[in-house]
């Protein structure tokens, strides 16, 4: 479940599933709470637009603060539509937020490391948390559809189990806000990767017209890594549908700004 809260004028999303653990915090912005304006109101996460770096500075700073992380210790990841893993630590704190993103690629972040906060951006792209509080590890994934066919969540769970020993069953996963199926719509040579890939019952036809859905084949990557069913809560909140409270690029052709998911250890 991934429960809609209120920290003053910020509103979040919590996956509460992995709240529950009592070592993580984690949360999942909306546009409520910033200081932007025009399309990038207000609580815009992406760097490098006609936002101020001031603004989105100051952004980053409310949302951490609403979910009790510092902003300075925080790690943004560098979204290139692949299926990196970068483990990250106190040497990585800052990166992206305090000073330039050094990272060539990393889609996806992974730490065991308490007061190192992982953050990634998304508006439409699908947020995956993973959570192993047997071993202490967390990693958040910013899967895009390039992302997803190359299976990005299963190499999260690969890295997760290789470097730090966690075991598929004690591995919790939250999938966060992202358009869903009724909104992806997708060219006939997409299709046919997530088919190939994951099999048919990742798309539907709708007329002439394929459309994907990206959080099924997300939940394959991961059950098929060993992870259960029952360890994946999935938040079924589309951006597109909820453009007034999310970004969805898709609804506004490209006109708005990034939310961000977040994740720490305490």
């Amino acid at each position: 479940m991934f429960e809609l809260r209120e920290f003053g004028d910020v509103k979040y999303y919590v996956p509460t599933t992995i709240e529950a653990t009592g070592i993580i915090r984690a949360g999942f912005s909306t546009r409520e709470g910033g200081v932007s304006g025009g399309c990038y109101r207000s609580m815009n996460l992406r760097w490098h637009c006609d936002d101020t770096h001031e603004n989105v500075l100051e952004n980053y700073r409310r949302i951490t603060n609403a979910l009790g992380i510092d902003y300075r210790g925080t790690v943004l990841s560098k979204q290139v539509h692949e299926a990196e893993v970068r483990v990250v630590g106190e040497k990585d704190k800052g990166n992206g937020i305090t000073r330039e993103n050094e990272y060539k690629s990393a889609d996806a972040l992974i730490t065991n490391e308490k007061g190192v906060a992982l953050a990634a951006t998304f508006a439409d792209c699908t947020p995956v948390f993973f959570a192993d509080p047997v071993r202490r590890v967390i990693a958040i994934a910013h899967s895009g559809w390039r992302g997803t066919v190359k299976r990005i969540s299963t190499r999260v769970i690969e890295k997760m189990i290789s470097d730090y020993r966690s075991e598929p069953e004690n591995i919790l996963c939250a999938i966060g806000p992202s358009i869903q199926l009724d909104h992806f719509e997708v060219g006939d040579d997409v299709a046919k990767e997530f088919i190939d890939e994951f099999g048919e019952d990742t798309v539907k036809l709708y007329g002439s017209r394929y459309h994907v859905s990206m959080q099924t084949a997300v939940k394959k990557s991961l059950t098929e890594a060993g992870v259960p069913s029952g360890n994946i809560d999935d938040s079924g909140i589309c951006t597109y549908c909820n453009s007034d409270l999310l970004f969805s690029h898709r609804k506004t052709n490209g006109k708005r700004g990034n939310l961000g998911a977040f994740m720490q250890l305490i």
